[in-house]
């Protein structure tokens, strides 16, 4: 594409300067000539207009993004063509992208996780309406200079295979071929090889947890300014992908907590089913990690500030002692097991991993060695109190001389008229300042602390233990609930999915009131619902309805009605009673009704809509079906669903209705696929 465009109209839009290009189009700067706006606008490059795989996947970037209304995706103003040439009318951003902003430097923690947090809410949102990116990375992350992100260039999306197989009504030249995901036009791979997940290399099938893979990698580049699969050719890196860990981002970058250590290994995991199974799931735990971040942030543990450096000593080096004050007691011992935690990542990244989490801990447990000598005690009498020191010898008031040095063997000399040398006066023994109180709040927070310490270093065994004991220890605490969460997360990462689901109970019976609850019970869930077996199915659907009911309008309850709708989708024989057509319907039809209720104006009620009139057209309730899709057409006008098409097919072959059906076929926009043949049914008599 030539910039002989820039001056030209293309529509309604007036194209004023060219801002950059790619593989898949060029983007100018345009006025909108009716609105008086500024948008960007994309068109194919040069030498496309013959390549029907390009237009169909420059299409399908409309389409798929025109079906996004979020925050963070960048939003399509619309699509059209002129003159022969397609392009793309989108919002205008004022930035950089995030590869322009990392340039091999590890980004500041507060920012790497509010930019993280607002991607995953992204990705929530396109998957919720069965979208996959397969494509995240920095160059497609976006930042305003207002620090808002967006998520760009869905030119690689498809819809997710459960939310292909329940949209049949779709035409074929919507969809993707399954093995397009691998190669492209030109034989090339689709998406960027360095942020591939592991069955995108493989070829394989791919779900919502392909782009969970590709934005771990995008969160370790952010943790640490490093590709986590590097590589100098396209096999090295394949390579990576499928059989090789990275090291921890903490080891790299010592400002790195563990739990961010824990999150990204979550999401790189090989196996997808011990990755993280949505989005929702991993920005809470991002959203968890700001928050406590910030509330520790510039705070420095009481304990901790309460030594001086004369009161206690702790020496790292493998073979050390710990020295401690006669007077620091158990709150000493509290301060060591918090330096520990506080320092582990540190010290064993600098030290390339001399002493272990374990070494750490049996030096603290070294017995203190008293640093002032305790005066002695009276045994034969232990209730009298210590006999005083002797007191001084006078010494006047001249100045002492200092000696000189005696001359052999001589006694020193001493200057005529000046009082006879002294010994200088013992110093009274110095009392050991008293042990700092240490609230049990805040010394199970650094129990906890050493827990996670040891989980970052892959000790999970003695973490395990050590969770065990802080929930014993401290019910109902902020670190007992913690703990039982963190249990329950190692356990599953193991694959103990029972003492996994037994963590978790406990933490909703100690923790009744705790916002997590919701989460607890989502991921219970979750665990249940990969068990196929007809009691478990049961039990998750059960778990399911009961955060939709308690948590109504919640990211847990739109997370638990889609996991419902998986369920119901495999197995069709579940029935309940339609709450508006009371009578047995499939159950998945409640579900959808339950989406349109609690989420009515997200494109996931639009989904739900869409799905819903299906559905009611199989059981052959096509006014109802007609009614549905009505409603999803004025609500939702510019979607791409073929809705009025669709509604003008019922009206005229279901329900007899010819002139709704024209009605219908007339609102069939110019850019659907189905344009001529609606055109060409209004040209009937």
């Amino acid at each position: 594409m030539s910039d002989t465009l820039i001056g030209q109209t293309l529509g309604h839009y007036r194209i004023i300067d060219r801002l950059g290009a790619g593989g898949m189009g060029v983007v100018y700067r345009a006025q909108d000539l009716k609105l008086g706006r500024q948008v960007a606008l994309k068109v194919l490059p040069a030498g496309s207009s013959d390549n029907q795989e390009a237009i169909e996947r420059f299409k399908r970037e409309a389409r798929t993004a025109s079906a996004l209304n979020h925050p963070n995706i960048c939003t399509i103003y619309g699509f059209d063509e002129h003159e022969g040439q397609l392009y793309l009318a989108m919002e205008l951003l004022d930035g950089e992208p995030l590869d322009s902003k990392l340039s091999g430097r590890p980004l500041d923690m507060r920012l790497m996780l509010e930019i993280a947090a607002q991607v995953a809410d992204a990705l929530d949102a396109a998957h919720t309406e069965g979208i996959l990116h397969r494509d995240v990375k920095p160059a497609n992350i976006f930042i305003t200079r207002r620090g808002s992100v967006k998520v760009l260039d869905f030119g690689l999306a498809k819809l997710s295979p459960e939310y292909r197989r329940s949209r049949r009504h779709l035409d074929a030249s919507h969809e993707t071929r399954i093995e397009e995901h691998f190669t492209s036009m030109a034989g090339t791979t689709v998406g960027t090889i360095a942020y591939m997940s592991p069955e995108q290399a493989r070829g394989d099938e791919v779900d919502p947890r392909t782009d969970l893979f590709s934005f771990g990698v995008v969160l370790y580049e952010m943790a640490t300014g490093r590709p986590s699969f590097p590589g100098s050719t396209t096999a090295v890196v394949f390579d990576g992908i499928l059989n090789r860990d990275p090291v921890p981002p903490s080891s790299l970058n010592t400002s790195i907590p563990g739990e961010f250590d824990r999150i990204v290994s979550k999401a790189l995991e090989k196996d997808r089913s011990l990755r993280y199974q949505t989005a929702a799931d991993l920005g809470a735990d991002l959203k968890r990690l700001r928050r406590d971040s910030a509330s520790r942030q510039g705070v420095i543990p009481a304990a901790a500030s309460a030594i001086s450096p004369d009161a206690a000593t702790v020496v790292l080096p493998s073979g050390s002692q710990v020295a401690v004050g006669s007077g620091a007691g158990l709150g000493v011992g509290v301060v060591i097991i918090a330096a520990i935690a506080a320092g582990v990542g540190t010290y064993v990244a600098n030290r390339g991993g001399e002493s272990t989490v374990t070494e750490l801990a049996q030096q603290a447990a070294v017995t203190p060695t008293p640093l002032v000598e305790s005066p002695a005690v009276n045994t034969a009498n232990p209730a009298a109190p210590p006999p005083a020191p002797a007191a001084p010898p006078a010494v006047a008031p001249a100045a002492i001389a200092k000696p000189t040095a005696p001359v052999n063997g001589t006694a020193t000399a001493r200057p005529t008229g000046t009082a006879p040398a002294t010994a200088k006066p013992a110093a009274k023994p110095v009392a050991p300042a008293p042990a700092p109180v240490v609230s049990r709040d805040a010394e199970a927070m650094q129990r906890l602390e050493v827990a996670r310490a040891k989980v970052a270093n892959n000790l999970n065994d003695q973490a395990l233990v050590d969770l065990k004991q802080i929930m014993v220890d401290y019910p109902g605490s902020r670190a007992g609930a913690e703990a039982a969460l963190l249990s329950a997360e190692l356990y599953e990462k193991v694959g103990r999915t029972d003492d996994a689901m037994a963590a978790l109970v406990e933490f909703e019976s100690r923790n009744a009131g705790d916002r997590r609850t919701a989460d607890s019970k989502l991921r219970r869930a979750m665990m249940l619902g990969r068990v196929r077996q007809p009691r478990a199915q049961f039990q998750a659907r059960e778990l399911l309805g009961e955060i939709v009911r308690e948590f109504p309008g919640t990211p847990q309850a739109n997370a638990a009605l889609n996991t419902k709708l998986k369920i119901e989708t495999d197995r069709k024989n579940l029935k309940e009673i339609d709450p508006v057509l009371k009578v047995d319907v499939p159950a998945v039809m409640v579900t959808l009704r339950t989406i349109i209720e609690q989420f009515p104006e997200t494109p996931q009620s639009m989904a739900a809509r869409n799905r819903l009139a299906a559905t009611l057209s199989a059981i052959d309730r096509h006014a109802e079906a007609a009614q549905t899709l009505e409603d999803l057409g004025a609500r939702f006008p510019g979607n791409p669903m073929e809705v009025w098409f669709r509604l003008g097919e019922i009206y005229e072959r279901r329900l007899n209705e010819p002139a709704k059906a024209k009605e219908a076929y007339a609102k069939v926009p110019q850019d659907s696929s189905r344009y001529a043949e609606a055109q060409r049914r209004l040209s009937r008599r």
